[in-house]
């Protein structure tokens, strides 16, 4: 007599290895993380911020534009370089077409006082009242005055 219960063989020659898969992947994953980090960093313009030791997050707006001062007195909005009388009004234009929630100044630290108010009276001008500094946290243990 047959038994109710037949053994069921295992066809060894089916397996499939999804170890070089998981290897591809991975090596895609890593390339497109490189790749971001490369093209997010080309696109900034370098400036060496002041430091704060207490620093806060500003919430993420719809719309950010950056506005950079470099301390050879060169004026960006964005990645385009320009002149201070044409900050005044490209901004005015963008706030009225009301695409601009925020504005943020990037500005050099061995920039003239004066030249960082001038812009932020220019950016309250235009009628844009969210503004930010940039700058970078100094830590604790690190006390360079």
């Amino acid at each position: 007599m047959r038994s109710k219960y037949q053994s069921v063989k295992s066809n060894s020659g089916s397996e499939v290895n999804i170890l070089p898969m998981i290897d591809v992947l991975f090596a895609i994953l890593l390339f497109f993380m490189l790749s971001s980090i490369v093209l997010t960093e080309k696109n900034q313009i370098a400036v060496k911020r002041p430091t704060i030791s207490q620093t806060e997050q500003v919430g993420k707006a719809k719309k950010t534009i950056t506005i950079t001062l470099k301390n050879n007195r060169k004026l960006y909005l964005e990645e385009n370089e320009l002149l201070t009388a044409e900050l005044s009004q490209r901004l005015k234009r963008l706030s009225q077409d009301n695409s601009i929630d925020q504005v943020l100044i990037d500005a050099d630290k061995a920039c003239v006082y004066g030249e960082v108010m001038e812009i932020l009276d220019i950016v309250k001008a235009a009628g844009l009242n969210s503004i930010g500094l940039a700058v970078n946290n100094r830590d604790i243990y690190d006390q360079e005055l």
